[in-house]
């Protein structure tokens, strides 16, 4: 794990070096993510998907990727309902707490530990997690209102943008016709695919320049124990509950236990969230994910 963890760190912290002397400029973090989330990534997801075998991934598979997730949900709407959690910063970690960098992060963690193989269904698990956290957590989410009542929902708006959630489902719908890509399509996009991986690390480098999480803290470590804690523990029980064990598992296990998301900045954005509370909850989880990887090892 140590090895792991020293390549994650490294080609991270080259990413936040390039920033910090000025060997990548200003504008570098927006076209990365650019061509990282309308062409690499899509074209990693499909390609990946497609020619991942669906057999086997059963009703355990499901509840173990939304068991989870939905627990945690319906725990932060019951504080916000029953126990007077203020609603602004409800409405922020219902969504920021559970929804994991399961592909800039999550893709280059499952390859390393679990095997290339996987990839396939790291982005299957990936798919899951969008899906639940864009219905039944921005539902709740929307329900979640202020004495000014709520802020307007632009949820069909956010869906529509996501384009990994796209990929995703082409891929699904590859993998579950039979149908491959032609052969010239399947080489370039997969050649594409592979700067995926280093390139996100390197980017996330690149983004934690100049962030900083001083103030805040109770409650970015509220979410940041929602995010690195409980999901995983949740997990493995509902894993444990139900029998579901292999690798396969253990790529579930690994993505639960992502830290937060970049995309929930966009969220933040789009709903009206503390966008600097959103940005320093990022920062905090993802500086916190790294030793806990050692636990995450001992529960693999």
């Amino acid at each position: 794990m140590t090895g792991i963890i020293l390549t994650l760190l490294l080609i991270i912290g080259a990413g936040w070096l390039f920033r910090r002397f000025g060997v990548v400029g200003d504008g570098a973090e927006k076209a990365f993510n650019q061509y990282l989330y309308f062409l690499a990534l899509p074209c990693l997801i499909i390609v990946k998907i497609g020619s991942t075998p669906l057999e086997g991934l059963g009703s355990d598979f499901l509840l173990v990727n939304s068991l989870p997730l939905i627990f945690c949900m319906a725990g932060v709407w019951s504080a916000w309902r029953f126990f007077g959690l203020d609603w602004r910063f409800a409405r922020l970690m219902l969504i920021v707490s559970v929804m994991g960098n399961t592909v800039y992060l999550g893709f280059p963690v499952v390859s390393l530990r679990l095997g290339e193989h996987l990839i396939g269904h790291a982005a299957i698990i990936s798919s899951l997690h969008n899906v639940i956290v864009f219905t039944a957590g921005f539902a709740l989410m929307t329900t979640i209102c202020g004495e000014g009542g709520c802020p307007p929902s632009r949820l069909l708006r956010t869906a529509a943008r996501n384009v990994v959630l796209w990929a995703s489902l082409a891929g699904l719908g590859l993998a579950a016709s039979g149908w491959r890509l032609p052969a010239l399509a399947e080489t370039v996009m997969t050649d594409i695919g592979r700067t995926t991986m280093p390139l996100s690390l390197f980017t996330i480098g690149v983004s934690l320049y100049g962030k900083r999480i001083a103030g805040n803290l109770g409650r970015l470590a509220a979410i940041s124990a929602v995010k690195l804690l409980a999901l995983p523990a949740l997990c493995l029980a509902a894993a444990r509950l139900l029998g579901f064990s292999g690798e396969i598992s253990s790529a579930v296990f690994l993505q639960m236990a992502m830290p937060a998301a970049v995309l929930n900045y966009v969220v933040a954005r789009e709903f009206d969230f503390d966008a600097d509370l959103t940005a320093q909850a990022i920062v905090l989880s993802t500086l916190l994910f790294f030793p806990l990887l050692y636990l995450y090892e001992l529960a693999l």
